[in-house]
């Protein structure tokens, strides 16, 4: 390879970035010759990279990306904190990191699976998590994909055409989009996402039962790892039962001569218990149930 200079070879502010010296990325190259390179990537293009062998050197070397049968980049600390923050469930926190290193990787945007579009991928997941569908909605409209390899990935940026029914109150839509997944082999955590999607719809259509059979699905599918899914769902299906007339009658007579413990209402309002105990002993986390819901916790059976 040929070491020099050509200014047209990437883009303007790539050039910027190099002259002042303020990005390089470690990474290991592999040739199609087998012979491994330990590098600094300075920039790259869709088929072009600048990298040195030496992180004080002055010297860079211009190649084909088509030249290469890898190019692994060295995961950065920093990504590693940021993702440590995501999975810790401080989606804020996370976000803004994430934002931060969208713009330090750009040098290298063009690269599969690169730093800076998975930063980009993940504080949209971050906003997802913490239910900003209006930004989702427009960080969507300016992420570019084209890098995004990882199928489960690739498949998440579809979901969120869910979340965007969601967010424009498109429940009929939604339905549909949720139904075309039922038959599909999804992870857990996105299967708790169509579950709970479809649930939505499905309580907006009045159709409480079935919600409520797609609200546990959403509740168990990812319980340790979707917490906020399973959080809203338990949540949504106990005030599905705290508005059933036979529940009410069945709390209102609860201890008194009129009650019925082989009513209907009766059942359902144990079934809401269990539902709280559960939420209040594995679910909760840092959401406490809404005082209104708090009271199903004073009729467990004896």
């Amino acid at each position: 390879m040929k070491k020099f200079l050509l200014p047209m070879l990437l883009p303007v502010l790539t050039i910027s970035a190099i002259a002042q010296g303020d990005f390089q990325a470690p990474a290991v190259l592999s040739t199609k010759e087998g012979r491994t390179i330990n590098a600094y990537i300075l920039a790259t293009t869709k088929t072009d990279i600048r990298y040195k062998t030496s992180s004080v050197s002055t010297d860079f070397t211009d190649a084909k990306l088509r030249d290469f049968q890898t190019v692994f980049v060295l995961p950065p600390s920093e990504y590693q904190e940021a993702m440590d923050l995501y999975e810790a469930g401080k989606f804020e926190v996370a976000e803004a990191k994430f934002k931060a290193l969208v713009e330090t990787f750009k040098p290298i945007a063009n690269l599969d699976n690169n730093y800076s579009t998975l930063s980009a991928y993940y504080a949209m997941e971050c906003m997802r998590k913490r239910g900003d569908f209006e930004a989702l909605s427009a960080a969507l409209n300016d992420f570019q994909k084209g890098p995004i390899t990882r199928d489960h990935q690739l498949r998440q940026l579809d979901l969120y055409v869910m979340w965007d029914a969601v967010r424009t109150e498109s429940w009929d839509r939604l339905l549909k989009l949720a139904e075309q997944r039922d038959d599909e082999k999804l992870p857990g955590y996105q299967r708790a996402q169509v579950a709970y999607c479809k649930a939505l719809a499905l309580e907006k259509a009045e159709r409480s039962d079935d919600a409520i059979l797609e609200y546990n699905i959403a509740m168990t599918a990812d319980s340790a790892g979707s917490t906020q899914i399973a959080q809203k769902s338990a949540i949504a299906v106990l005030q599905i039962y705290l508005a059933m007339p036979e529940v009410q009658v069945a709390m209102k007579e609860w201890g008194t001569e009129a009650e019925n413990k082989k009513s209907a209402g009766s059942g359902t309002l144990q079934e809401a218990v269990s539902l709280a105990e559960l939420y209040e002993s594995f679910i909760k986390k840092d959401t406490p149930l809404p005082e209104n819901l708090k009271k199903f916790l004073d009729y467990k059976a004896s």
